[in-house]
């Protein structure tokens, strides 16, 4: 009996351990492309979270325009320093693009890419990872599958940001999908450092760390009022922010009704996104403009142009 509690402890102790040496996943600084392209002619843009590091900040601009000959799209990465600089991003209808960290010596960007609209990702082979250099924009995109040398294996890969010599680390983990037709490429999370070169990439120790050389500043931002697709005047409304689960996330209840408002691009004031959670909800005067009619038993999408005179309560 003596033993079996022993194996039972040492069991326990082991999985302990092992949780506690799972690497924590950094979030990138910045991410996004292209909004989606308006119903009506017209311009929609959209701006990425803004990063900085080393006194100078960085951002990604994207545009869907619609025209008579369909939806174009454009997007580029802004360095601005003492200058402004664009460089303009590859296949932006294609991709989703992140700003993942500065490099240890400021003279680069680590980026990542991942295919639009491509979940469930059968074969994964759809995330690439590129350093850019902050002075002339150059990238060179490489696929993370080959970086591993995986063959047919399944993962869930996160860019992490760079060691002190300035290899890039990448976090492995088995797939996140709920079924995949493949096995796992890797048992648990992990890092692993590379030169970015095929097949190079190697295991960290199970305490490394990977430090943050740059921070995120401002939120993402999209025009509201000016949106192409918006149906008629702005209106005030005195009411309820906050995130649910469904489609959109974030929603208005209107205090005192039993109507809600989706925010459907989830573009939020930056004094209020600077503040908001999932368990954060906003009361306040919204200024919304309508997507579409309001209807019973709808609930009617709008944009957020601003906010006044908003308390914030946890829930």
């Amino acid at each position: 009996m003596r033993n079996l509690f022993l194996v039972i402890v040492l069991l326990v102790v082991s999985q302990g351990t092992l949780a506690q040496r799972a690497p924590q996943s950094l979030s990138e600084l910045a991410g996004g492309g292209v909004p989606d392209c308006p119903i009506h002619p017209g311009v929609r843009t959209l701006r990425t979270e803004v990063a900085h590091g080393f006194d100078m900040i960085v951002f990604i601009e994207g545009v869907a325009k619609r025209g008579n000959q369909g939806c174009g799209y454009s997007a580029q990465i802004v360095v601005e320093q003492k200058e402004k600089h664009p460089f303009r991003l590859p296949d932006p209808s294609k991709w989703e693009f992140s700003i993942v960290d500065f490099s240890p010596d400021g003279q680069s960007l680590l980026m990542s890419r991942d295919l639009r609209d491509s979940y469930p990702n059968i074969e994964y082979r759809d995330q690439e990872v590129t350093t850019m250099s902050l002075s002339t924009g150059q990238m060179n995109w490489v696929n993370v599958w080959d970086l591993f040398g995986w063959g047919d294996c399944d993962a869930t890969v996160e860019a992490q940001g760079f060691t002190n010599e300035g290899k890039v680390v990448l976090r492995p983990r088995p797939a996140v999908w709920t079924s995949h037709p493949h096995p796992d490429c890797v048992k648990s999370a992990e890092l692993f450092a590379t030169d970015l070169k095929p097949a190079d990439a190697r295991r960290l120790p199970d305490d490394a760390k990977v430090e943050r050389y740059g921070k995120t500043i401002h939120p993402s931002y999209g025009a509201c009022k000016t949106d192409p697709d918006i149906i008629g005047a702005c209106f005030t409304v005195h009411g309820r922010l906050s995130a649910w689960n469904g489609t959109p996330p974030m929603r208005i209840w209107r205090v005192g009704t039993k109507r809600v408002l989706g925010v459907p691009n989830e573009i939020l004031p930056e004094e209020v996104a600077n503040r908001m959670d999932w368990g954060i909800e906003a009361y306040g005067d919204f200024m919304v403009c309508p997507f579409t009619q309001e209807r019973p038993g709808e609930m009617q999408m709008v944009c957020i142009e601003s906010a006044e005179n908003v308390i914030y309560k946890k829930r």
